[in-house]
């Protein structure tokens, strides 16, 4: 044979050779690599497979079914493998990983299948919040809101030096508008100073409206009362010179000069003091009327702070002619921290307040012992009585007026021939007898028998009138001295004046009237309670971490309940208590 022959035979069989091992080389390849994505509707989805060799699948969601021709997983060429992907009910996109494997396990591939949200569904916030590092002046920590059907509260646990905030947010829709203005989380900057109104939209137009709102320290007023040279406030006769500033929602709302002292009785000698403070001008505080005279109310014996703020309330249920306004604050002395307390009105006469003009009087039953230097009084056979507005010298004309008129209505009501008609009711407003005996026994409050805190006024030409209200601290069962803890038993009705009062039919008849009038009110009285608990909920922790009350009896408390939210119950469930049983003594009159 030609050796040329015999080389190119020799050359042609290696080469064949080599294909052959060439050939039987394994492999798995899939005609898609990319990403396969579908909207949320149910769907099917395919592509070929070729593999050398039998193969498995695995999918990671059930949501995602893979099924092919050959059942038996063989080898072969442009195998159709087809995807059945269920609807997509969420607004979140999601994604399956599915893995085809060579029964060599050597040769893997993998595709993604991705099925977008629900885009036309309803528009939502998913999540609202601040992480620390897009607010680093501002915050410590990362810190989420709770989300409620359209509106978001968010807590910061300490004083914020401003609200200028980054917030960081998810949604289902198209997108998130503020003002008209598009927000990117993580990014765009907002001042929640005040709620702020997000707008969350979709691609058919429709809109979820959420009211954002961030409460720092613990959602109150701040104020801080700064006196001159750290001078401490140590007495009830002599003004502090001090600044006040107001801080609302981060933003300064008042700043002032002002004089502080201490203020009250009993209250003056508990650890945390009562203050008044003295403005040089009329001056609105927290949106109240202007005036020169206010007073921070500490509340150390009511643990749950309400109970001056729950009779105040009634008040203005009642027809009193005027009842203190209150605002809930934390305080803050030479940048200490003394606790929450309750900015009020200074009980005086003024068009804004006591308005019985210059000529009228403001009266408080008191006891001698309680009299302080400069105090103008004047007694009848029973009580005593000083004379707070106006200022007026023994022996003066007004001086004189005022105490034979009081002195004839307590004569009227104690005479023989005691009858409404001819005799006390020409002289004194019954409505505001009526409505200032029922708060004060319903509350069963402890000085209201005619001993302390006991307001009357008269008008020129008017009629001698009780209110304001005023000292419910140890009332609603928070008083073991008397037994007023226990919400049964007539307190008030055993009083001067009114042990007289409630002899006469046609008194007895409106008390009966208007009780029913109250305690038509009990669930307005109750949602008031609830609501400032709420409002109250944080301060409270922060106020017991000054003062250390929730767990000690404080004079004179009758029990100790623990935390605050066993306070405001027992709250509640005596006063219904007393509401109940009043009813039937009431029913038998």
């Amino acid at each position: 044979m030609n050796r040329k022959l015999v080389f190119y035979l020799g050359m042609l069989v290696l080469f064949s050779s080599a294909c052959a091992k060439n050939d039987n080389k394994p492999f798995l390849t899939l005609s898609k690599t990319a990403d396969i994505v579908c909207s949320s509707s149910a769907c099917e989805q395919n592509l070929l497979l070729s593999s050398s060799h039998s193969w498995t699948v695995s999918n990671s969601e059930e949501w995602c079914k893979v099924s092919h021709a050959d059942r038996n997983n063989s080898a072969g060429n442009d195998i159709l493998v087809l995807f059945k992907i269920e609807e997509n009910k969420g607004f979140s996109q999601r994604e399956s990983l599915v893995t085809f494997v060579s029964s060599k396990g050597d040769i893997s591939q993998s595709i993604t299948i991705r099925q977008n949200g629900q885009s036309d569904a309803a528009p939502r916030m998913t999540s609202f919040g601040f992480r620390e590092a897009d607010n680093l002046l501002q915050l410590s920590t990362d810190i989420f809101g709770d989300i409620s059907e359209d509106h978001i509260s968010i807590f910061v646990p300490h004083i914020l030096p401003g609200k200028l905030l980054i917030p960081e947010f998810t949604f289902s829709g198209l997108q998130v508008t503020v003002n008209g203005d598009i927000q990117e989380s993580g990014y765009s900057i907002v001042d929640f100073s005040t709620p702020v109104e997000y707008l969350v939209s979709n691609e058919s137009g429709a809109i979820k409206k959420y009211t954002i709102t961030v409460s720092s320290f613990t959602g109150l007023p701040i104020v801080f009362i700064n006196t001159e040279n750290d001078a401490q406030i140590v007495s009830k006769d002599d003004y502090v010179n001090a600044t006040i500033r107001i801080i609302e929602n981060s933003v300064v709302t008042a700043e002032h000069e002002v004089g502080i002292k201490g203020r009250g009785n009993s209250t003056w000698t508990l650890p945390k003091k009562p203050y008044k403070m003295k403005f040089a001008t009329k001056t609105s505080l927290l949106g109240r009327p202007a005036d020169k005279e206010w007073v921070l109310l500490a509340n150390y014996t009511d643990k749950t702070a309400l109970r001056n703020e729950t009779a105040f309330f009634m008040g203005r249920l009642s027809q009193l002619d005027w009842v203190p306004s209150t605002h809930f604050v934390e305080v803050f002395i030479n940048e200490v921290y003394n606790g929450t307390y309750q900015l009020c009105d200074q009980i005086k006469i003024a068009d804004d307040r006591v308005n019985v003009t210059d000529d009228g009087y403001l009266l408080e039953v008191d006891q001698l012992s309680r009299m302080e230097p400069g105090d103008v009084y004047f007694e009848t056979d029973r009580l005593l009585f000083n004379i707070k507005d106006p200022d007026v010298d023994y022996g003066s004309e007004r001086y004189d007026w005022i105490k034979d008129y009081v002195a004839n209505v307590e004569n009227l009501l104690y005479a023989e021939n005691f009858d409404a008609e001819t005799g006390y009711a020409q002289y004194i407003d019954m409505p505001s007898f009526v409505d200032w005996y029922l708060i004060n026994e319903i509350t069963k409050n402890n000085d209201s028998v005619m001993f302390s805190s006991c307001y009357l006024h008269i008008a020129p030409g008017g009629k001698l009138k009780m209110g304001p209200l005023w000292d419910f601290d140890i009332a609603l069962g928070n008083d073991y001295e008397n037994g007023n803890y226990d919400p049964t038993g007539f307190w008030v009705a055993q009083a001067h004046w009114f042990n007289q009062l409630l002899k006469d039919p046609i008194f007895i008849a409106e008390v009966k009237n208007r009780f029913a009038y109250f305690y038509s009110k009990k669930e307005e009285i109750f949602a008031n309670i609830n609501s400032n608990a709420e409002y109250l909920k944080w301060s409270v922790v922060e106020n017991n971490n000054r003062w250390g009350t929730f767990y000690n009896k404080t004079w004179p408390n009758y029990a100790v309940w623990g935390n605050y939210d066993n306070e405001v119950q027992y709250l509640k469930n005596w006063l219904n208590t007393r509401f109940e049983w009043l009813q039937q003594e009431f029913d038998k009159m």
